[in-house]
């Protein structure tokens, strides 16, 4: 059984082709998205996932996340006493997803497409694909994001030469691509974009803003993990409460003690100001090096769930002149 698995920094998702369809194949807990998270416990039993998150706020020294941003380094991490490379923990995530197709079908599959960043370079795609291997999945081929989107935009079946942008904002990364499709082949004319930007910093410059706002005392009472993990955590939360609310609350509790403060969408988004600034560069790198103007481009695609807050699509907006597309 083939199966196609979106590694995403933040989730993962696995899908499968049937009745002539792709079709999400749904987790343990019944989700279709499955957090990019790992924890070991005693003995190095493994959790992965949403199991995995909820020990970020008790276990911090012993789980991870975000170790997309490491592939194809020399980097490693250190859980539960044992050590594992960035290959280890996406492999341990993959193993999970190929858990969920046999729980679902009966079959455990063999061989895996799995979607990478445009711009890894050849020692991240090799470390993707040994990511696979140890998780025991042939790695048929792996396909640049930008490329997944495009299929999953439907330009193949619509056969529209003119091209689009991909704006992909994830957990951890960011990847901008000019799409177009010739003679049956979706091709990448130009991809940008910056692997140290997603979520993740929008997350932590919440985390900043709120921080004088609270209880210093109380916080420093915490071992300086758990204290981030919980910051972080209540950071993400309050910031998908922002994309669809004028006002949230950041709420951290630890010990019996709950500190929360009330954060604005307006003043979420000048704490962000310099990170949306960042966004601009690769769009204008990209639509440099593939010599297409704005006004050329039929379509503004949105990808990764960081483009679902307002400050983003704002930004959008007054960049190209027109609303993006969010269908995908």
């Amino acid at each position: 059984m083939l199966v196609g698995i979106d590694l995403g920094t933040t989730n993962s998702a696995v899908a499968l082709w049937k009745d002539g369809a792709p079709q999400l194949v749904p987790n343990a807990l019944g989700k279709e998205l499955t957090p990019s998270a790992v924890s070991l416990g005693k003995g190095g039993q493994a959790f992965v996932g949403a199991a995995a998150l909820d020990r970020m706020a008790t276990h911090p020294a012993d789980t991870v996340t975000s170790f997309k941003r490491m592939m194809g380094t020399a980097s490693t991490v250190t859980l539960a006493g044992t050590t594992l490379t960035p290959e280890d923990l996406s492999a341990m995530v993959l193993r999970s997803l190929a858990d969920d197709v046999e729980a679902a079908t009966g079959e455990r599959p063999a061989a895996a497409v799995i979607t990478v960043p445009a711009y890894f370079n050849e020692r991240q795609r090799r470390a993707t694909r040994r990511a696979g291997e140890i998780a025991g999945l042939e790695v048929k081929r792996l396909i640049n994001e930008p490329t997944a989107a495009a299929l999953a935009f439907g330009l193949a079946d619509r056969g529209d030469r003119e091209p689009f942008l991909v704006f992909d904002l994830g957990g951890g990364t960011f990847d901008v691509s000019i799409v177009e499709m010739f003679d049956g082949i979706v091709e990448v004319r130009a991809s940008a974009g910056d692997n140290r930007l997603g979520g993740d910093d929008f997350d932590e410059a919440l985390v900043r803003l709120v921080e004088p706002l609270l209880d210093v005392a109380a916080l420093e009472r915490l071992p300086a993990d758990r204290r981030r993990a919980l910051m972080t955590l209540a950071a993400e939360r309050t910031r998908r409460a922002l994309t669809t609310s004028e006002e949230a609350e950041f709420a951290v509790a630890a010990d019996g003690t709950t500190l929360a403060a009330r954060v604005t969408a307006d003043a979420f988004e000048e704490a962000a100001a310099a990170l949306v600034k960042r966004l601009r560069d690769p769009v204008i790198r990209a639509l440099r090096d593939s010599h297409i103007d704005v006004k050329s481009l039929s379509d503004i695609v949105l990808v990764g769930g960081a483009t679902r807050m307002p400050a983003v699509r704002k930004a959008l907006t007054r960049m190209f002149g027109r609303f993006p597309n969010s269908t995908v």
